[in-house]
């Protein structure tokens, strides 16, 4: 079976968030390489949040609810969440989603097997260790976060992006 390629994984993953308001659900978007720019580019000019996290970390398991009412309260920030776990756990991720109540919210979930490409395409310094955090301001000025939600640095960046507001 011949897989697509992965431009048209992210055009159909971006259409699919783009309608996700209208018809919610837990199922995720495809993300693959290319998904970051994508979704940077369909926010532009906005405050963004783009969330990575995994059923398999506890400290994303456990925090996921926190960052789904957040999303709900900051309507100054778009947050898109992206699940890093293979396929075959895709049955918990959607499950989790439904839990915490993040099907209101664009969800995308890896698309590709191997993961290095889509690390790096938001930060070269990226291991792959998670939660971690793209946190981009509405001039498109970007900096990373691993780590939990109360992370020093998420936190700044959260009451600065509530001031300019």
């Amino acid at each position: 079976m011949r897989r697509p390629p992965s431009h048209a994984l992210v055009a159909a993953g971006i259409a699919a968030c783009a309608a996700s308001s209208a018809a919610a659900g837990s199922d995720p978007a495809p993300y693959a390489q290319g998904s970051y720019d994508v979704i940077r580019k369909a926010h532009a000019g906005r405050s963004l949040v783009v969330h990575f996290w995994s059923v398999a970390c506890p400290t994303c398991v456990l925090e996921l609810a926190d960052w789904a009412r957040l999303a709900r309260e900051r309507r100054d920030i778009d947050f898109v969440f992206v699940n890093a776990d293979r396929a075959r756990d895709r049955p918990r991720v959607e499950a989790r989603i439904d839990r915490v109540g993040l099907q209101q919210q664009a969800n995308f979930a890896f698309a590709e097997d191997i993961a290095d490409p889509l690390y790096l395409e938001v930060d070269r310094h990226w291991g792959g260790e998670l939660p971690f955090t793209a946190l981009i301001g509405p001039g498109g000025e970007a900096q990373t976060a691993a780590g939990a939600l109360d992370t020093p640095q998420i936190k700044a960046w959260l009451a600065r992006e509530a001031k300019a507001r």
